[in-house]
C-alpha cells in the first residue's frame, strides 16, 4: 500500500466530510512484513490506538462506515497492522497524523482518507 501525503489526507477528508459528512482516516503499517517480532508490533499498535483514542476522542464519531454491522468510534479494530477511524473533521487529520508522528516516530505508517471501508478494500489492500 502506498499512503497519501498529509496535504492529500487533508484535502480529501474536506471533500468527504463536506459531499457526506464524515469519513475514515486510516492507516497502515510500512514494511510490516519486515518485522521479525510481530507480536511486538501488534502491542506497539494497541499502545498506540489508545492513545489516539483518548486524546483524540471527542474528534472521532460512532459509525459503521469500515463493519456495516458494527458501530465503532476511534481506532476500535487492527486488521493485520492497519486500521481506521471515523471522523466528521478534516481539520483533525493534520493533528492526528502530526501526533502519531511526533510521539510514535518508530512506528511508520502510510495513512489515508477514504469515503467507507468499501473504498479502503477497493484501493488500498
Amino acid at each position: 500500500m502506498k499512503g497519501m501525503s498529509l496535504e492529500e489526507c487533508v484535502e480529501k477528508a474536506r471533500k468527504f466530510v463536506f459531499e457526506y459528512g464524515s469519513c475514515l482516516l486510516f492507516f497502515d503499517v510500512k514494511g510490516s512484513r519486515n518485522f521479525k517480532d510481530r507480536q511486538k508490533l501488534n502491542d506497539d499498535l494497541l499502545i498506540m490506538m489508545e492513545d489516539l483514542n483518548g486524546k483524540f476522542s471527542e474528534s472521532f464519531q460512532k459509525n459503521n462506515l469500515a463493519v456495516q454491522s458494527k458501530r465503532e468510534k476511534g481506532f476500535a479494530t487492527l486488521l493485520g497492522d492497519g486500521s481506521w477511524a471515523g471522523i466528521t473533521s478534516p481539520a483533525i487529520v493534520e493533528e492526528i497524523i502530526n501526533y502519531q508522528k511526533r510521539e510514535y516516530p518508530e512506528i511508520q505508517l502510510y495513512w489515508g482518507v477514504a469515503k467507507d471501508g468499501m473504498e479502503i478494500l477497493d484501493k488500498y489492500l
